[in-house]
């Protein structure tokens, strides 16, 4: 199965895909037809400027769906991704896999950015993405000289990529559990609304950290090339991380210039990245309560326990003791 839509409007997403597939849209949704597999697709609009889609899938046979660029620059898709299920994403000639704890949960592109993903078959695949618009965005914050004013309502090509943090995952579960199973509820839509907004808070508040220099804006596709080798690197291996030095050489590309491309694209430094992936790696050790907390610090790069102790509350505000005691 190959689908191909295009966000021309804010609203444009459920009746492309339903146009795609023949099929028609009831209480805004739609169930897929059972030759393709299981799943549905679901939209609620809120306002002219705010708008929410969910989709949760289970494909018959491994499927490619691509969002064409489209002219309207208005138009702020942010893209959560609530499974991890072997999806792959394709963007600027680049490959990578995507998925809820992975570093790159979260995709923000510009809307005349295309990207193709390619869903596989037999695996669950679950999104949540919400659309606003840039005149919403200017009108509901304070115009200030940072990230959002000078790169996200101004730039016309840009993209950047985000971590679901753990605020946000509670609020996508409470989102996605309202859209599947509460839809009856009478305050189920203005539950949701502000759930909406909540997340579009913290999403933005964490783009808001990003540093801003203008002369960053325009990537070529060599560095984004040269980008996604450095966190592939990064997350092969995060347990003795390499030197920013190894890795502007292994790339070919300037020390400097790597660090600061590698910030304004993934939100992170170069280290922060790789501190980010051990510590996703220690969460998910501990969740299979196979190790206890000196063997997971060890097996992620840490021969001294207090300073894993220390990076691990200062990642996720609890100690990972407290954190095992807890599952």
């Amino acid at each position: 199965m190959k689908i191909e839509f295009c966000i021309d409007k804010l609203d444009s997403f459920l009746p492309e895909i339903a146009g795609q597939l023949g099929l028609e849209i009831e209480n805004c949704s739609f169930q897929i037809p059972t030759k393709q597999g299981k799943g549905f697709f679901s939209q609620i609009q809120f306002c002219d400027d705010v708008l929410i889609t969910y989709y949760e899938l289970l494909l018959n046979e491994e499927s490619t769906i691509i969002r064409k660029k489209s002219k309207n620059d208005n138009i702020i898709p942010i893209i959560f991704w609530l499974s991890n299920s072997g999806i792959k994403q394709e963007l600027n000639s680049e490959n990578k896999k995507i998925g809820k704890d992975t570093p790159n949960g979260i995709f923000l592109p510009a809307n005349s950015t295309e990207t193709t993903y390619t869903f596989p078959k037999g695996i669950a695949v679950k999104n949540i993405t919400i659309f606003i618009t840039k005149d919403w965005l200017r009108k509901n914050i304070k115009e200030q000289n940072n990230y959002l004013d000078n790169v996200i309502l101004s730039a016309s090509k840009f993209f950047l990529f985000e971590e679901i943090s753990f605020k946000m995952s509670e609020v996508l579960t409470q989102m996605e559990d309202a859209l599947k199973n509460n839809m009856n509820y009478p305050l189920a839509k203005i539950m949701l609304y502000a759930s909406t907004l909540q997340l579009i808070y913290l999403f933005f508040e964490k783009i808001l950290t990003r540093p801003l220099d203008k002369q960053l804006v325009k990537i070529t596709p060599q560095d984004i090339q040269c980008l996604f080798k450095v966190k592939a690197i990064l997350i092969s291996e995060y347990i003795s991380i390499p030197s920013t030095i190894f890795l502007a050489k292994d790339v070919g590309m300037n020390k400097s210039k790597l660090q600061r491309l590698f910030k304004q694209v993934f939100g992170k430094s170069i280290y922060q990245f790789a501190v980010s992936v051990k510590m996703n790696e220690a969460q998910k050790m501990l969740i299979s309560k196979k190790y206890n907390v000196s063997e997971v610090g060890y097996m992620v790069g840490y021969s001294n326990l207090s300073h894993f102790t220390e990076k691990f509350k200062e990642y996720f505000g609890i100690t990972p003791k407290s954190f095992l005691s807890s599952l």
